[in-house]
């Protein structure tokens, strides 16, 4: 094996462990090995990142694929408008702005010959992607999330 160790990879990895060994201690979890199904989603949570942790250890590194941290930039902005406005003005509203802005800033480039089109197409798809977050949420799991001015 002439791989190089990244420092990421072992990153991921030990966070994976990190969470899957807290699914099962009795400190978080009184009865971890019992019929408790509470904790039945995080221990499938931390399972699939483990999965893919260990997916990391044979990803072969292409020389020519390098990661720009600087297009990271505006989803990390995003991320931090999105916690901030969530209160103000309700979390559906607030998630439908973050998605329409996420798929409108990490376009590709040949949709820019039509930019109305695209426009109108994306913004659908994100009322609907909210339409579908509040049938799932308030319809189906009656879960009360953070209101705002308008919802």
């Amino acid at each position: 094996m002439n791989q190089y160790l990244k420092i990421s990879t072992l990153i991921v990895t030990a966070l994976a462990a990190v969470l899957l060994f807290t699914s099962f201690q009795e400190v978080f979890n009184p009865s971890p090995w019992g019929e408790n199904e509470d904790y039945l989603f995080p221990r499938f949570i931390a399972g699939g990142i483990a999965v893919l942790a260990l997916l990391l250890w044979f990803e072969r590194d292409d020389k020519g694929k390098s990661t720009n941290f600087m297009d990271l930039l505006p989803g990390l902005g995003l991320i931090l408008a999105y916690l901030i406005s969530m209160n103000t003005i309700g979390f559906y509203v607030a998630s439908m702005i973050m998605f329409f802005a996420v798929i409108m800033i990490y376009k590709k480039p040949e949709e820019t010959k039509d930019f109305w089109r695209v426009l109108l197409i994306k913004l659908s798809i994100s009322a609907v992607f909210t339409l579908i977050l509040y049938c799932l949420f308030t319809l189906m799991l009656q879960v009360r999330l953070p209101g705002g001015l308008f919802f």
